[in-house]
């Protein structure tokens, strides 16, 4: 219950909070609590565990203290830009926890797949901050959230290749944060807002 509480607050902060710290402050939040849940199985062998640690920190620590210094020096880019207005962000976030409690019912999921619901509402939150926010920091993280989501399906759908599935996670969070973090310096030369509508007119 208590897990289920803290994924759903921290989903509708990822969703409806349009400042950077907020939004970081709960990727981060989400982020913990996942990896202390996956820790067990990172457990099985020291290889496994090495690349549960470095996934770790590169989720938990780097992506996070990156993109505060980015907007540090880049002021302008810790509005995130919602596209959709607050209460329009909290209906979404109704229906991501409804669809999500809908994945229970399937009985290909719910006879393998402990937790299957808090899986589908953290996916369902990445793509959210994809297509809600104009600003390509929440991209990013949202690109981050939707690689916990996956990681933490996969670890339940396939508990016995832990090492697969910790490469995997470590292979996202590198190029989510350092190729992510790149482009992001790249693009602020053109627009300090980081709009994406604006740098996709740039492609011409």
């Amino acid at each position: 219950m208590t897990l289920t509480l803290v994924i759903l607050v921290v989903g509708a902060v990822l969703l409806m909070n349009g400042r950077t710290v907020g939004v970081l402050v709960a990727y981060v939040v989400l982020a913990m609590t996942l990896s202390a849940f996956d820790l067990t199985a990172a457990l099985a062998s020291p290889a496994t565990f090495a690349l549960f640690a470095l996934a770790t920190v590169l989720k938990v620590v780097l992506a996070p203290l990156g993109i505060l210094l980015f907007v540090r020096v880049n002021p302008a880019a810790a509005d995130l830009r919602p596209s959709l207005p607050m209460a329009a962000r909290l209906l979404l976030v109704i229906a991501f926890a409804l669809l999500a409690e809908a994945a229970t019912q399937l009985p290909a999921l719910a006879s393998v797949v402990a937790h299957a619901d808090l899986a589908a509402f953290v996916i369902l939150c990445g793509v959210g901050m994809l297509m809600i926010f104009r600003n390509l920091l929440a991209q990013m993280i949202g690109l981050l959230v939707l690689g916990i989501g996956i990681g933490f399906a996969g670890s339940m759908l396939a508990p016995g290749l832990p090492e697969s599935i910790e490469l995997g996670a470590t292979f996202d969070a590198l190029v989510a944060t350092f190729i992510g973090l790149a482009l992001v310096r790249a693009m602020v030369v053109h627009d300090p807002l980081l709009d994406v509508e604006t740098l996709r007119r740039l492609r011409g």
